[in-house]
């Protein structure tokens, strides 16, 4: 290919079976997760809201379950890809008391990388970024691209910016879509509409923007693309190629927030409260979208892609909590 020229159809065909590979099927989150049908839109072009919640069991959000379920991918979240698809590979060729030996190893692994994580950087939002990585995966169908946990964790590579870094090819008009993820969990959701808005305006400034891009170029190693495909996403990174005018950045915002629809329908019949809770929720969203619209306005984010998830629990601290002692960190 020369220099400057758009990817032919062999290389576009070579990045799009090779992002396909790194999919995974997500289907079973959807009894953990719900989603919110709703019809409520955010005048900022490009801005996409999307509600999900806990699913319920006798009138009660099965949070804990929801925690349990989402640490079941720890691993595929914090590791390498080549190192889980090592073991993955390994899977019919040992015996299985030895591949249950490895994988344990692996999630020991991973639940210390988060612990690390906590202490290196100074925050305990990673239940948080778990979860938007898993909507990112399963709500958009874009894969991770390199897992950043592992490298917060280097005390010598700077790696403050995005939660996450997730790809997908759009066949339709030929254009690469960059995520790059913020999450905020935050008890009122005022405030974490508000933390986002700024966390979104800082991570695209040019300068902060390239740091996430060279982390990428400089780790693409860790992606598990194929050498071809490689190729192709790099001349979607590199300025002095015709397809780095086809790479849309997007962000992904996942805000968790407590909300007291839960304690509402607390009391209401059990075949009956998720359908209450949803009344509830949509209520919530309109209430909330015009606040949305005004913190990105302000921000300077009007045009700028972003698909909001709002993810309202009974309560972020307890959420938080209960993950941390999952992982094993008090």
């Amino acid at each position: 290919m020369s220099e400057g020229a758009i990817l032919d159809a062999e290389e576009a065909a070579d990045l799009k079976s090779a992002l396909a590979a790194l999919s995974k099927d997500y289907g079973s989150l959807a009894a953990r997760i719900r989603v919110l049908t709703h019809a409520i839109v955010c005048p900022s072009t490009g801005v996409t809201l999307r509600l999900h919640f806990p699913s319920f069991r006798q009138s009660k959000p099965t949070v804990a379950e929801l925690v349990d379920a989402i640490a079941t991918y720890l691993v595929h979240f914090a590791l390498p890809r080549s190192e889980v698809e090592a073991l993955t590979s390994a899977y019919q060729s040992i015996e299985a008391f030895d591949f249950m030996k490895r994988y344990s190893i692996l999630e020991s692994r991973a639940r210390a990388l988060f612990i690390k994580a906590n202490q290196t950087t100074n925050r305990n939002g990673e239940a948080g970024e778990l979860l938007l990585y898993l909507l990112t995966e399963w709500i958009l169908g874009a894969p991770q691209l390199i897992a950043k946990m592992a490298l917060k964790t280097n005390p010598n590579m700077p790696v403050h910016g995005a939660d996450g870094v997730h790809i997908c090819y759009r066949e339709i008009d030929k254009k690469l879509l960059l995520y790059w993820g913020e999450s905020k969990l935050y008890a009122d959701v005022g405030e974490a509409i508000a933390a986002a808005a700024k966390s979104i305006s800082e991570a695209l400034k040019p300068e902060k923007l390239q740091h996430e891009i060279n982390l990428v170029q400089q780790n693409i190693d860790l992606s598990g693309l194929t050498p071809e495909a490689k190729d192709a996403l790099l001349q979607y990174l590199n300025p002095f190629e015709e397809s780095y005018n086809e790479r849309h950045d997007v962000t992904t915002c996942l805000v968790g927030f407590d909300f007291d629809g839960f304690a509402k329908v607390a009391k209401v019949v059990a075949d009956e409260a998720e359908a209450k809770f949803k009344s509830f929720a949509e209520a919530e969203l309109s209430k909330v979208a015009p606040t949305l619209e005004k913190a990105l306005t302000d921000a300077g984010l009007q045009t700028q892609p972003v698909e909001i998830f709002f993810f309202p629990v009974p309560s972020v601290g307890d959420f938080r909590d209960l993950f941390q002692k999952k992982i094993g960190w008090k």
